[in-house]
């Protein structure tokens, strides 16, 4: 279970993320899981589920050609998406529990995608938020296929 605390800023909140996203970028996709959950993985194996969205990732527009997909180092990521979401949201507290949002773009093959890893805090206790990932996925992606 990662922890946030509940008085962290938006910067603090950002660099936890990118210690997952890092993680990512090692394909140790069981320690993420272990640590975060997968909120999508729907009763399939949650660390197979993360690899699984990354490697279907399909970009024309960023990636033209490419088929295989990997997380890289987000401080020499280059190109690609030119306007990357690095994005914490922050919401009311609610019979949810849930206090706040991460949308991040991921680095791919070393340029900027537009496949967003979706983290989420919900409250823990009176000092705490327990971090999770909801989801991994690309809007134009899913935009693409349905059409």
């Amino acid at each position: 279970m990662i922890l946030v605390p509940q008085n962290a800023s938006q910067e603090q909140v950002l660099r936890i993320v990118l210690e997952w996203v890092e993680v990512l970028a090692k394909e140790d996709y069981r320690a993420v899981y272990s640590a975060l959950g997968y909120a999508l993985a729907f009763g399939e194996p949650g660390d197979e589920c993360i690899r699984a969205e990354i490697k279907k990732y399909r970009s024309p527009e960023y990636y033209p050609g490419i088929v295989d997909f990997r997380v890289t180092d987000w401080r020499t990521a280059i190109g690609g998406n030119p306007s990357p979401k690095k994005k914490v949201i922050w919401y009311k507290a609610n019979s949810t529990g849930l206090a706040g949002a991460v949308a991040f773009d991921l680095p791919l093959n070393g340029k900027w995608s537009d496949l967003t890893a979706d983290f989420v805090f919900c409250e823990h206790d009176d000092e705490t938020y327990v971090l999770g990932l909801e989801d991994i996925g690309s809007m134009a992606q899913r935009q693409r296929e349905s059409d």
